[in-house]
């Protein structure tokens, strides 16, 4: 099969941190152009790709004109929230693969134009949710798939930082449409939700609020936009702190807490517990409970999480190569989305509302 030929649509922070580097170490690919609306970074992009890939790497001032010309048959779009649905619309309309970076959409209307473009068309469009990717998860994935869990009836997922508000766009409500909750709680909710084997949603309860806001503190790292808006999060118009339940179809439940920024221990990691009535799994460390000769029983798996950027890329690729659906579609983005728009419209009521 021929090289697969890759535009890169928005060269901030995640592209640079991910989608390039990971693009640059696959074989079937060749980035051969890039989409990118501030003029310093997409020079910088430019100069970067070119001395990276051997060749001249053509520059767009946005997607659209990517799109039309013809240059790339398949796109990374790695720009801010407000604007994933519209260019990945566009980019699969006109004819490209796409690897969207979550969350894939914060309105239902915006999901369902998403959902509906991907399914009218034959081309791969799928959700980067990068920690289904982590070998960790796809090993405890295969146990629950194998029905080592038996009924799943509960599952809980958790990422509470002390500190690490993230600054740029990510606290400006109209870019990103929610604070911790669209930018890790996306990957908290579903991963948990996956592990769970993907049951229907029916009913959310949420709570979301500005506890802290902004409270700058010496010697804490954070996550840094790459473009200029908002980059000393003057505008801070999203929650810092989100809670929900969610109950499934079948009766099962899922609680959910995400924070950027709390007074409690500092903590990068992403904690995921999941109950079945035969056993249970726990993400950090992989580990796996259950019984066996009346004996409580632990297994830790020996696997780490491994190289989840490059795996996803790789999944992208592999699924271009054999028109195949991935494991993140746009269908279990949709999903996501109904309950991520659940949980907020439930906080902003003040009661339990139905997942849309």
């Amino acid at each position: 099969m021929k090289t697969i030929k890759i535009g890169i649509v928005g060269t901030g922070s995640i592209a640079n941190a991910a989608h390039i580097p990971a693009y640059l170490k696959n074989p079937h690919v060749d980035i051969v152009a890039i989409a990118e609306t501030d003029p310093e970074i997409r020079a910088g992009a430019r100069d970067t790709l070119t001395e990276k890939t051997g060749h001249p790497v053509s520059t767009f001032t946005n997607a659209i004109e990517l799109f039309a010309s013809g240059e790339v048959d398949a796109v990374s779009i790695a720009t801010p929230n407000r604007s994933h649905v519209e260019l990945a619309a566009a980019a699969v309309e006109s004819g490209h693969h796409v690897l969207l970076e979550k969350p894939m959409a914060f309105t239902l209307e915006d999901a369902d134009r998403l959902r509906a473009a991907a399914e009218s068309s034959d081309r791969v469009v799928m959700i980067g949710q990068s920690h289904r990717y982590r070998d960790d998860v796809t090993a405890l994935k295969r146990f629950a798939d194998a029905g080592a869990l038996g009924h799943v009836y509960h599952a809980e997922a958790r990422l509470v930082r002390r500190r690490g508000t993230p600054t740029g766009w990510f606290t400006d409500q109209a870019w990103a449409g929610g604070g911790p909750l669209m930018d890790i709680g996306v990957h908290a909710l579903d991963l948990a939700w996956w592990l769970m084997g993907k049951p229907e949603p029916v009913r959310a309860s949420g709570r979301l609020t500005r506890a802290i806001g902004a409270d700058p503190v010496d010697f804490s790292g954070r996550w840094r936009a790459k473009m200029p808006h908002n980059q000393d999060n003057a505008i801070y118009s999203t929650e810092d702190f989100a809670t929900a339940l969610i109950r499934f179809q079948d009766g099962a439940t899922l609680s959910l807490t995400v924070s950027w920024t709390s007074n409690g221990p500092q903590d990068e990691s992403l904690k995921v517990n999941v109950y079945g009535d035969q056993g249970g799994l726990q993400l950090e460390p992989p580990t796996l409970y259950s019984t066996a000769h009346h004996v409580l029983t632990d297994t830790v798996l020996p696997v780490k999480m491994g190289p989840l950027f490059q795996n996803e890329i790789d999944h992208f690729v592999e699924c271009i190569r054999k028109r195949q659906s991935p494991i993140s579609p746009v269908a279990d983005g949709h999903t996501v989305a109904r309950m991520l728009v659940a949980i907020a419209k439930s906080s902003e009521r003040g009661e339990e509302v139905s997942v849309g």
